[in-house]
């Protein structure tokens, strides 16, 4: 597996694999994502801003992430600390759910971010996605708060680098 920032010419093949992750997210009564959100033209803007990221192998991309500061994707209020990135958007494509590759890739934002200079990583997810939950706890995320925002109910977690580097609000 191999990571990398998307670009431009990945656009269409992330746009695909995004349509096909809803698809496979409604067949599970995830009911998450739609149409409007993530759209195609959001996967788009994440690439061209430099945001996007995606995991090929053997010349297919069987992940993609958008990462950013979180003052970027969320604002200032939501998370405790400073100097966060974070990452969204998070999908796996199918037949390739269970392989670790969710993993990969957020190991991989998490040591980018980290050598960008990041206190470390705030993250949110939908209260009925317990997979991944369950994920971001293994991975070292601590739960921070539950919340209803204006687009949804959420659970913010955040891993933190290291204390030295990391500022609370």
């Amino acid at each position: 597996m191999n990571y990398l920032k998307a670009e431009e010419k990945h656009i269409k093949e992330c746009q695909i694999l995004k349509n096909e992750v809803i698809k496979r997210l409604r067949e599970q009564n995830l009911e998450i994502w739609d149409e409007e959100y993530p759209s195609d033209k959001l996967i788009k803007e994440d690439v061209l801003s430099g945001k996007g990221r995606i995991v090929i192998e053997n010349d297919e991309i069987i992940a993609y992430a958008s990462l950013s500061r979180v003052i970027e994707e969320f604002g200032e209020e939501i998370f405790k600390y400073e100097n966060l990135f974070s990452f969204s958007r998070l999908m796996v494509k199918t037949g390739f759910e269970g392989k670790h590759v969710a993993t990969f890739l957020i190991k991989s934002m998490l040591e980018e971010a980290r050598e960008n200079g990041a206190a470390g990583c705030g993250i949110m997810v939908h209260p009925i996605n317990p997979k991944a939950i369950k994920m971001y706890e293994k991975l070292g995320f601590k739960f921070e708060q539950r919340k209803l925002y204006p687009y949804g109910d959420f659970i913010t977690y955040s891993l933190i680098f290291g204390k030295n580097n990391a500022e609370i609000r």
